[in-house]
């Protein structure tokens, strides 16, 4: 799933959100300690999410399928 290089990654749909000043900074820490553009490490983030709801994302450690749920507080 991670294996798409950022350079292959063309969208043209721009998304926009608003987020306090912590958020904004740790999504730019997460995206620079992989070498990732703002905009690629919020695509993989939600990706990620997607195969979860989906429920093909299997924990590497146990194999149980990992299933997120935002609705949960």
């Amino acid at each position: 799933m991670w294996g798409v290089p950022v350079s292959d990654c063309h969208g043209d749909l721009a998304v926009a959100s608003k987020v306090d000043r912590n958020m904004l900074d740790y999504i730019d820490s997460e995206a620079n300690e992989y070498g990732l553009t703002r905009a690629e490490f919020l695509r993989r983030l939600l990706d990620f999410y997607r195969e979860s709801r989906r429920e093909k994302l299997d924990c590497p450690h146990c194999g149980e399928t990992i299933v997120a749920d935002l609705g949960e507080s």
